[in-house]
């Protein structure tokens, strides 16, 4: 009876030890793989909301380019006929039936500020500039405008285009359109949004498209839905101050700001997923299979003890047999559960043996998905579906040492196509034996999405950098005219003295002399010109200094029939890697802009200092001038797409714009811009200080 007893107490301590040993890594692990999951998820949709406002707003754009286009051939403005006029209300439905755009307001602005159609009323020829104070400064100078706005009725995407007949200006077009159509792009996903206007302007808002609030704050998407505003309303200034993810009544939750031109809060935008579809299904199916293993492993050795102690003990021989059988029938039931787990699921796995790197099972998904069948797949080793695993020969060191457990590789099919995957793995233990065991996401489609944008950013900044060539072009002609003029003096005054027979070897050799001199002067400014239109795919290591006196170079010329006086300081020495020539083209531009700026003024001090300096770990490069400064009520709007102050014959406004993307996205580096004094030689100058910061590591 008192070894029952103790044998009952030793089964009792091992049992619970077990179970709770089993939890707590279990609870640790999945915990883990969690938030690296939902982190991920947060930002994948951060990154789908940027990507589609972005498209709304060129799409807006495009529009009413397109309808101020119309306007101007059909001279709709100076016809003086209303009738005309709304033709635009068939436009913009054909646009609403044939399109995303449901909900699309075109506006027509006479020249005068004079409302002349708007096709969600029949108001018209009131007077806006007493309401409307910025289209007194866009009916000065037409300009293209795009911006994020909350109105009277919500808030909404606005591109202002101005309508030109001929060359005479006539007025502008605006075009408005919701975020519904965002909205409900993403709730195909599976993603449900809810757009906060912030309370700040629930007086502006008098008319309300949807006519829901939240305490103070307006409800932008029409068609939102009960159960999240009931939600949202329960937990409103939890939501709003949510950093980075929140899970609350099973919706995984994030928050997106929508900034103004001043970068102060305008809205939110929160979304709302359910919280057993975001691939938690297999978490889920990974923690039961953990555990699964953990209590067959638990049950295995409690099953050992008992066979141990009955077999001693032949009197409970035929207890031992009946446990024995229960126990056996628990075990086949756990691993007929786990198989069900693993094959039964439609995500993609596999479980690898990392000593022999076999494959050592997979699931059915994965079958349909490599197109082998279950014994094909279990003779191949990882390597001959993941043709870059030699690249990553630490991969599986990094598994069993849980130090990383999401990879990106290139996997191989059966029929030889080539896919990209996203891979998480973790480790599990079968039989004593650790295994890899692999949830696997074809994520092809996503790059190919991203590519194709990285290669329309790329045909941009050529096809900008390009828009400038005959800018340059004029560069090459001034700086070639005095060289070829002493050529063509040199060689008359040989011929001149030949045909008088006063040539003498001293005067023949001095113009000789002078010809070669200005003929290698030629041939330095085609290199520099041809090294800057060579394109190139291949960043490069630069000294920073070199470049921008390169940029000088180019420009020499104009820089001197200006008078303009340049300084390069650079104790640093500091060299760098990227695209030379587009670093280059960002000092092109703001070398042209201070040359614009000194032509429009008397004083004769025209400076630009340039200071390179190393800062800790980077390097900080700042661009002044001596122009007296940029206008304050600009300076905000210089990087903007379109934004110029020249006539638009003279400029494009994508100059520092381009510079900034450059800067920000080649570079990985910022920059700023103020104005700001400065002293040269014990005297003080004031103007426009451009401030450039680039990373060393």
């Amino acid at each position: 009876m008192k070894s029952n007893l103790k044998y009952l107490l030793l089964i009792s301590i091992i049992s619970i030890s077990a179970f709770f040993t089993i939890n707590y890594f279990v609870e640790l692990k999945v915990d883990s793989i969690k938030k690296d999951k939902f982190s991920t998820i947060s930002n994948n949709v951060k990154m789908l909301i940027d990507q589609a406002i972005e498209d709304k707003i060129y799409s807006t754009l495009n529009l009413a380019i397109s309808i101020s286009e119309y306007a101007s051939s059909h001279k709709l403005l100076s016809k003086q006929n209303k009738e005309e006029l709304k033709n635009l209300k068939n436009i913009s439905m054909k646009i609403e039936k044939n399109s995303n755009f449901r909900n699309l307001w075109i506006h027509v602005v006479d020249a005068k500020g004079i409302s002349r159609y708007r096709n969600w009323s029949e108001k018209s020829g009131d007077y806006l500039l007493n309401v409307r104070k910025e289209l007194i400064t866009l009916l000065k100078k037409p300009k293209i405008v795009n911006l994020i706005s909350v109105g009277i009725f919500d808030i909404s995407f606005k591109s202002i285009v101005p309508i030109y007949e001929g060359e005479k200006f006539m007025g502008l077009i605006e075009t408005i359109t919701k975020f519904n159509s965002i909205a409900k792009k993403f709730h195909e996903k599976g993603i449900d949004f809810l757009i906060l206007v912030d309370k700040k302007y629930k007086e502006q808002i008098k008319k309300p498209f949807s006519k829901l609030f939240i305490d103070d704050y307006y409800v932008a998407n029409i068609n939102a839905k009960k159960e999240l505003l009931n939600l949202t309303k329960n937990n409103l200034s939890e939501f709003l101050n949510i950093k980075n993810y929140e899970i609350n009544s099973n919706k995984f939750i994030t928050r997106y700001e929508i900034k103004d031109f001043k970068n102060n809060e305008m809205a939110n935008v929160l979304t709302f997923q359910n919280y057993n579809k975001i691939f938690l299904n297999e978490i889920q199916s990974l923690e039961n299979s953990l555990r699964i293993i953990g209590y067959l492993s638990t049950l295995i050795i409690i099953a050992i003890f008992s066979t141990y102690y009955y077999f001693n003990k032949s009197k409970y021989a035929k207890t031992l047999e009946k446990e024995v059988k229960n126990r056996t029938k628990a075990l086949n039931q756990l691993i007929r559960r786990y198989k069900q787990l693993f094959e039964g699921s439609r995500a993609i796995k596999i479980v690898v043996d990392p000593e022999s790197m076999n494959i050592f099972d997979a699931n059915k998904a994965a079958l349909d998905f490599y197109g082998y069948s279950k014994e094909e797949i279990k003779k191949l080793k990882s390597s001959d579906i993941n043709i870059n695993i030699k690249e990553n020969e630490n991969i599986f060191k990094d598994i069993l040492k849980e130090q990383k457990n999401i990879f990106y590789f290139k996997h191989k099919l059966a029929n030889g196509k080539i896919r990209d995957v996203e891979v998480y793995s973790s480790l599990i233990d079968v039989d004593n034996k650790k295994l890899i065991y692999s949830i696997i996401r074809d994520i092809t489609e996503e790059l190919k999405l991203k590519k194709e944008f990285e290669e329309k950013q790329k045909l941009f900044y050529q096809q900008a950098k390009m828009a400038s060539m005959g800018e340059m072009l004029e560069n090459i002609a001034h700086q070639w005219r005095q060289p070829l003029s002493t050529i063509t003096t040199a060689a008359s005054g040989i011929k001149l003295k030949k045909e008088f027979g006063l040539l003498d070897d001293t005067f023949f050799n001095d113009s000789v002399g002078i010809i070669i001199r200005s003929a290698n002067y030629l041939s330095q400014t085609i290199e520099d010109f041809r090294n800057f239109f060579k394109h190139s795919d291949n960043k490069e290591k630069f000294q920073i200094s070199t470049a921008i006196q390169e940029s000088f170079n180019i420009l020499r010329l104009k820089i001197n029939s200006n008078s303009v006086k340049t300084y390069l300081r650079d104790d640093s020495k500091v060299i760098i890697e990227g695209f030379k020539n587009e670093f280059i083209q960002v000092f092109l531009n703001l070398i042209n802009n201070s040359i614009d700026t000194f032509k429009n003024m008397e004083d004769e001090n025209r400076i630009i200092l340039i200071n390179i300096e190393k800062v800790k770990n980077s390097v900080e490069i700042s661009f002044q001038d001596s122009a007296k400064g940029i206008n304050k009520d600009i300076i905000d709007k210089i990087f903007e797409p379109y934004f110029t102050t020249k006539h638009k014959s003279q400029g494009t406004g994508i100059g520092l714009y381009m510079s900034e993307q450059i800067i920000n996205k080649h570079f990985d580096g910022r920059i700023t811009v103020c104005n700001a004094n400065f002293e040269l030689d014990s005297k003080k100058y004031h103007g426009a200080k451009f401030t450039i910061t680039l990373p060393l590591s």
